[in-house]
């Protein structure tokens, strides 16, 4: 197993950043004590406490280092940070299977179930009781923290998605932008993006009208969710049901926006390949400090994770101007949207389990949530703070980031996940590409899609584990 990247603030060796070096930043107080709303962290402990954490986000763990040395030296306690994004999820369970889990980590939402039932992770419901907590009044739930009526993870952010659209573009095209009209301001339909994205078209020139992944069960899903119906449920009696006619029309429009007209620059084909490699231009993904192919300009409609409205600040600058619209309206219904979002969770058998809970406690409070949307790194978890969050920024005063918050506005769809969710998420992507690039037909690509995927589904026996959710799930 390749060595964990280790991060320590002080500039020690590795051997004492794994002794539990702490970490430590000039300036670190004024980042914390700026914070509105704040509250006081736990009281310190008797002991100098060395918890480690693991992070599949390496960024996250530098926006985060200031305000945790301050938390560190309030609390008498000690980081010890894996920030490395490359085989996270097998090494936790490495780690488990070996006994010996990091005290806290970000929960890799597609192996936590069978965790949660092997009793590697911290059930936190007595914390939530003791200190009157109660995550459904004044946090948004990402709907993964509970497994059979039992927490096991507390929401810190959230990750709705919405759609970016490249101003700049439509204006070139003469395509009326939903935001600079008197009727149906701020939204549109279904018909409407398909049109502006068929006149924004032009690969010949590395122009495409929309990049937008549909070889998964979210990407695609907003537009079954749309029609007030679902693909998939979280039931361990109801099967997933590709061939309703709502799903075959959805993948019917996409399979049309790939290959017959060839709007979406994420098929699965030669050309488009070329195409995302020649935009791309060799850099990473923006999720890694790179770009994406929006940025570049080249791209009219996109849909992707708040998460980038933040990075793209500097890669697009000057060079063209940009907004965020919702899924448009399907059939008069409106478009449905879908929020990821990873939990953060604690070992079962951690040597610190009350130390690990008042810091997964301060992280949910006033302090750490106002750090988070005064930065604006990641949405609040906390209602209270994602207005400030979603201000809008200087540089680009015509947007409109309350999209992104207007999602639980709206039917929407969350993280799927049970023993095999992984392995169904890459499944799917692969028997769908079989049926959008023409290999086999469409009815008999989703029946057969149908069967390989419910065979693999696994909750692990007994009561349903998420009871009472129902997808799309209807908002409050």
């Amino acid at each position: 197993m390749r060595e964990p990247r280790t991060t320590t603030w002080r500039g020690t060796s590795r051997r004492a950043a794994l002794r539990g070096a702490g970490l430590g930043l000039a300036g670190a107080a004024a980042v914390a004590c700026s914070a509105p709303g704040g509250v006081e962290p736990p009281a310190a402990s008797k002991a100098p406490v060395a918890l480690s954490f693991m992070s599949w986000r390496p960024i996250a763990m530098d926006q985060f280092e200031p305000i945790w040395t301050e938390y560190g030296k309030k609390n008498n306690v000690t980081f010890d940070v894996d920030k490395s994004d490359d085989g996270n999820l097998t090494k936790l369970t490495t780690m488990f299977a070996a006994d010996a889990g990091m005290d806290l980590f970000d929960a890799a939402t597609g192996v936590m179930p069978r965790m949660y039932d092997a009793g590697s992770v911290l059930q936190l419901d007595k914390y939530l009781t003791r200190d009157k907590l109660t995550l459904d009044k004044e946090w948004a739930i990402l709907g993964i923290e509970r497994w059979r009526q039992k927490t096991y993870g507390v929401p810190y952010w959230s990750e709705p998605h919405a759609v970016y659209y490249n101003k700049t573009l439509f204006k070139q095209k003469g395509i009326e932008d939903p935001w600079v009209r008197t009727r149906n301001q701020g939204d549109w339909t279904l018909d409407e993006m398909v049109d502006a994205a068929k006149r924004i078209n032009d690969p010949a020139n590395d122009v495409w009208g929309m990049h937008w992944g549909l070889d998964s069960y979210n990407g695609l899903g907003v537009f079954i969710w749309s029609q007030g119906v679902s693909h998939t449920q979280y039931d361990p009696n109801v099967e997933i049901k590709l061939q309703i006619p709502e799903s075959v029309e959805a993948h019917t429009w996409a399979a049309d926006w790939l290959m017959r007209q060839q709007i979406n620059v994420s098929a699965a084909t030669p050309a488009a390949t070329a195409a995302r490699e020649r935009i791309q231009g060799g850099k990473p993904a923006i999720d890694r400090g790179g770009t994406n192919l929006f940025a570049t300009g080249k791209i009219g409609i996109h849909w992707r994770s708040v998460n980038d409205w933040r990075r793209m600040w500097p890669i697009i600058g000057t060079g063209f101007e940009w907004d965020m619209l919702p899924v448009p309206s399907v059939k008069g219904k409106p478009g449905a949207g879908w929020t990821a979002g990873h939990p953060l969770s604690a070992w079962s058998k951690s040597k610190h389990p009350d130390e690990a809970w008042a810091f997964m406690k301060w992280m949910l409070q006033d302090e750490f949530q106002a750090f988070l949307a005064e930065n604006q790194y990641l949405v609040p978890a906390k209602k209270s703070h994602q207005a400030q969050f979603f201000r809008v920024p200087s540089q680009f005063p015509y947007q409109h980031p309350q999209v992104f918050a207007n999602i639980f506005k709206r039917p929407y769809g969350i993280i799927w996940a049970h023993y095999n969710a992984a392995k169904n998420t890459s499944m799917w992507a692969t028997e769908v590409n079989k049926i959008f690039s023409g290999e086999v037909p469409m009815q008999g690509g989703l029946r057969e899609m149908d069967r390989l995927l419910n065979q693999d589904i696994d909750y692990g026996g007994g009561e349903n584990p998420f009871k009472g959710v129902r997808w799309p799930i209807q908002p409050k």
